[in-house]
């Protein structure tokens, strides 16, 4: 019989952050996380003509319902919304490796751990297909919406900063172009073995 790992504290602090969503997520009438922050994004994801799409931080996953409708198959990962199709963290999805033409996220990074941020973007590269596409957008400002008096963007940085991470997984297309939406192809296998601290 094998002992389960200690919790760290970086697990509790990504409990708590957790929290926050399940209690906004639960609350009566609450429509947070129902903002389809991708919308402006399906035709980029069109463009790209996926089979299947994984959509990291769906939220209330309409993106992935909207993409669907298109006859564009597809799952949304989120760790605190039932409506998600894999309630999991970004950072442990359990998907197999290589099974996403197109990885998006939209709105979904800035609310990682500082710490997680890392993890996630090698997942991303592990999840999509070998030179696989992403298509991201990230606040790089404060969240307007708090709980208990904590916002929900505990890494707010500066874009140039978000680009130096994204690109130590994937080639960006549009560095400059166009700052809504982050465009690029994941670099090399889907081994997973990509970024560093």
């Amino acid at each position: 019989m094998t002992t389960p790992p200690t919790p760290t504290i970086l697990d509790a602090r990504r409990e708590q952050e957790r929290a926050k969503y399940v209690a906004l997520a639960a609350k009566p009438g609450s429509t947070y996380g129902s903002t389809n922050h991708g919308k402006l994004a399906v035709p980029i994801i069109q463009k790209l003509k996926p089979r299947f799409v994984v959509d990291f931080g769906c939220g209330r996953n309409d993106l992935v319902r909207d993409l669907r409708r298109l006859g564009v198959d597809g799952l949304g990962v989120d760790f605190a919304f039932p409506d998600a199709d894999l309630v999991r963290p970004m950072h442990k999805t359990a998907l197999h490796a290589g099974v996403a033409d197109v990885v998006t996220s939209f709105d979904a990074l800035e609310h990682l751990l500082p710490e997680d941020v890392d993890a996630v973007l090698a997942e991303m590269r592990r999840v999509a297909k070998p030179r696989g596409h992403c298509v991201f957008s990230i606040c790089t400002r404060p969240s307007k919406t708090t709980v208990a008096g904590e916002g929900l963007h505990p890494t707010v940085r500066p874009l140039d900063w978000w680009l130096d991470r994204i690109g130590r997984v994937a080639t960006v297309s549009n560095p400059r172009a166009e700052r809504r939406f982050i465009v690029g192809r994941f670099k090399g296998g889907s081994d997973g073995g990509c970024c560093g601290a």
